[in-house]
């Protein structure tokens, strides 16, 4: 078997490594310099031609110590098996790996060339500015020459490194100067001024945001985990050729690829302070101005050398997360190249094309303009623009009437795309836009579509909307929760009161009214200027308190003169929160009690009367299925309304809202009904049964949910 050490023997391989065919310092500092072509350790397997899809015949480490050649010592059968008998010219395929960073061991298991290939690189480059090494790998045909010579088979193993270098410089201008101008009191021109600002040059840093520290050893691109990537701290920027164009360390990343425009794209951030100066040109302050220069192409690739040259003429963005994009130009080029010329270097998938965000929100906004940054023509594809159906529990799709009617374009002159969209947000009309439409669509390269921005998806949101959120289905009311088999369970107060029910789970299957597995969240960031109700807080006001929940304190029931107050944002229980009729007193405990799908308990009420009547209306204009049975039926002889309690005494009912503030109660019909008449075409109605439904005030405890009591009952939180 091979062994460590040179010889002359006739029974030897002869191996000879050559980083990139390159034997000489490149002229462009950076290689030598940055231990790029640098050979520690070899691990070389051999394989009889045409079998390396197997385990390696002959395998092993050697340390190089300076060397680029090795002799594999071998015995007369082993140079058989490995060359057909080994006659002149015949060969063997070798596979090598430099500076590989784990232990040999690790081929133990299998060294066919696909494993090997593929072994996993970790290497956060970013550590130092000088690496130790990199790692490479090679195939090549070892081939047997003359026995009576001093040697039996000789070979040249050409290695290619498994990461990729990206190299950055600039030129910064000595001056730019600003026009300021001066304003009358009517905020006309009638001046102006200018002001001075120089860049700090040796104040200024560059970062490569974005680096990949996974690779494999063959350098196989990878897709983006964000995991792996890194972002280099700063490296300062030098003139070392005194030639204006200021530099700094190569960055070097494993290989990728992305979209443009993606959130993980790679960019060298580029950091310049500039300050201004009076008119004297004496300085007087400075500011920090930052620039994001894309990575050519959509890829890097290994063994491959990015540089990226920037003249920068213009102040940056004044805020890390604004920087200005800008354009440099772009050389893509083997890492093989010992210099770059601009007039002879190999100019590849120098494009690009990117928005400054992938999402974007428009609430009660008509318009929409953002400017895009591409290389090349460019075109818009619309992908979809849908609105989502509540009612159906399905998205409407409008893409052919946006297409038609134009409510997305792109400029292509200008490289913006606009959204014009009007919104109907008068909610007496039935058609009343009640959910968010969203533009899903790309900007690309109009000649090669592999050139986008990705998905950019834009929603807008009308002046009063709703979202829908399924529900888990775990109701408690003071600590109690549905068991048993029977349809519902009674629950109480801590003064043994009835609070109405919990009905069971499986009950709520989503088929029919008031069977909605949803909650709703509400959000109104506007009424019409005829509206009868006004957007506040429903709890300021005078409220009566909740005295029979032990653990209860600081809760603010809905005020009981705030009627036509609506909150901004608020979410309505599901029917797995339906209930059994219930006093007044009895449905604000319950509110308050209630807790469902990790919303705690002390921070839900009863809703008013204007929320309500906008849910119910909701449910007759088909946005949303009905949440609210309210009706008249017939039972025992007597009809009686169905009603839900609202803030204040009050009941929203099938024919008005009811004021129970003034009512006796003398007869009992399952402790909770009140004896007054109430006549509707000619019938009498003796009974009315007071239902409750609770909300739950998002704009201002927040739409978290409490993760730790989504299954288990989380006590009284009443504090924000």
């Amino acid at each position: 078997m091979p062994f460590d050490g040179e010889s002359s023997s006739a029974d030897s391989i002869r191996l000879e490594f050559v980083c990139n065919r390159q034997e000489t310092k490149a002229t462009k500092p950076g290689d030598d310099d940055y231990n790029e072509n640098t050979l520690t350790t070899i691990d070389y397997f051999l394989y009889p031609e045409g079998e390396m899809g197997s385990d390696a015949y002959i395998k092993g480490r050697v340390n190089l110590q300076g060397r680029t050649s090795y002799n594999v010592l071998v015995n007369t059968s082993q140079l058989s098996h490995l060359f057909s008998g080994a006659a002149p010219g015949s060969k063997c395929d070798v596979y090598a790996i430099a500076n590989y960073p784990g232990a040999s061991s690790d081929f133990d298991a299998a060294s066919d060339t696909t494993t090997l290939h593929n072994l996993a690189l970790s290497n956060h480059f970013n550590s130092a500015e000088i690496q130790t090494n990199f790692v490479m790998s090679g195939h090549a045909k070892a081939t047997v020459d003359n026995k009576n010579k001093t040697r039996a088979a000789s070979g040249t193993v050409n290695l290619n490194r498994a990461a990729s270098k990206v190299t950055f410089e600039c030129k910064i201008k000595s001056s730019v100067q600003i026009k300021n101008y001066i304003l009358d009191g009517d905020g006309e021109r009638v001046d102006s001024t200018f002001t001075t600002w120089v860049p700090l040059l040796s104040q200024m840093g560059a970062y490569l945001v974005n680096s990949y520290s996974v690779g494999t050893v063959g350098g196989t691109r990878q897709t983006i985990n964000p995991g792996a990537l890194d972002r280099y701290s700063q490296r300062t920027l030098t003139d070392s050729d005194s030639d204006g164009w200021y530099t700094c360390a190569p960055f070097y990343s494993y290989p990728h690829e992305w979209h443009s425009g993606d959130e993980n794209e790679p960019f060298i951030k580029l950091v310049v302070p500039w300050a201004y100066l009076n008119a004297q040109g004496e300085q007087e302050g400075q500011k920090q101005f930052y620039y994001k220069v894309p990575c050519p192409g959509l890829k890097m690739d290994a063994n491959t050398w990015y540089h990226i040259r920037l003249d920068v003429a213009i102040l940056g963005g004044d805020d890390f997360e604004a920087m200005l994009e800008v354009a440099g130009e772009y050389y893509v080029m083997s890492w093989n190249t010992q210099t770059i010329v601009q007039a002879d270097a190999e100019i590849k998938d120098a494009r690009y094309i990117s928005s400054p965000s992938n999402n974007y929100n428009m609430y009660n906004v008509e318009d929409l303009n953002v400017l895009i940054t591409s290389s090349h023509d460019a075109e818009l594809n619309l992908k979809s623009v849908t609105y989502y159906d509540f009612k159906n529990g399905s998205n409407t799709n409008y893409t052919t009437t946006a297409r038609n009617n134009n409510w997305i374009t792109y400029d292509d002159v200008t490289r913006t795309f606009s959204i014009n969209h009007a919104l109907n947000n008068d909610i007496t009309d039935s058609a009343f836009d009640s959910s968010p439409y969203v533009f899903t669509f790309e900007i690309r390269h109009a000649d090669d579509h592999n050139y986008t921005t990705g998905d950019i998806v834009v929603t807008q949101y009308p002046a009063m909307y709703i979202k829908a959120e399924k529900s888990n289905g775990v109701v408690f009311v003071n600590d109690q929760s549905y068991s048993g088999s029977s349809s519902s369970i009674t629950v109480y107060d801590d003064s043994s009161n009835s609070i109405g029910s919990i009905v069971q789970p499986s009950g709520v299957n989503g088929s029919g009214d008031n069977n909605n597995q949803n909650q709703y969240t509400v959000y109104v960031t506007t009424l019409p200027s005829n509206s009868p109700y006004v957007i506040g807080d429903p709890r300021l006001g005078t409220s009566s308190s909740v005295t029979t929940l032990d653990g209860l304190t600081n809760y603010k029931p809905a005020a009981e003169d705030t009627q036509n107050v609506i909150a901004p944002v608020f979410k309505i229980a599901s029917s797995y929160g339906k209930t059994s009729t219930l006093w007044y007193n009895d449905a604000q405990t319950r509110c308050a009690a209630y807790q469902e799908n990790g919303y705690p308990a002390g921070r839900w009420r009863l809703p008013t009367q204007a929320e309500i009547e906008f849910l119910v209306s909701l449910s007759e204009n088909d946005k949303i299925p009905a949440l609210f049975t309210v009706g008249r039926q017939y039972f025992n002889s007597n009809y009686y309304m169905s009603y839900y309690w609202a803030g204040g005494f009050l009941g929203y009912g099938p024919i008005e809202v009811m004021d129970f503030s003034n009512k006796t109660t003398t007869t009992n019909y399952n402790g909770h009904s009140y004896n007054f008449s109430y006549t509707y075409n000619g019938q009498t109605t003796q009974y009315h049964c007071v239902y409750t439904r609770c909300v739950y005030d998002v704009w201002y405890w927040g739409e978290a949910q409490d993760d730790d009591h989504l299954t288990t009952w989380g006590g009284y939180q009443t504090t924000q």
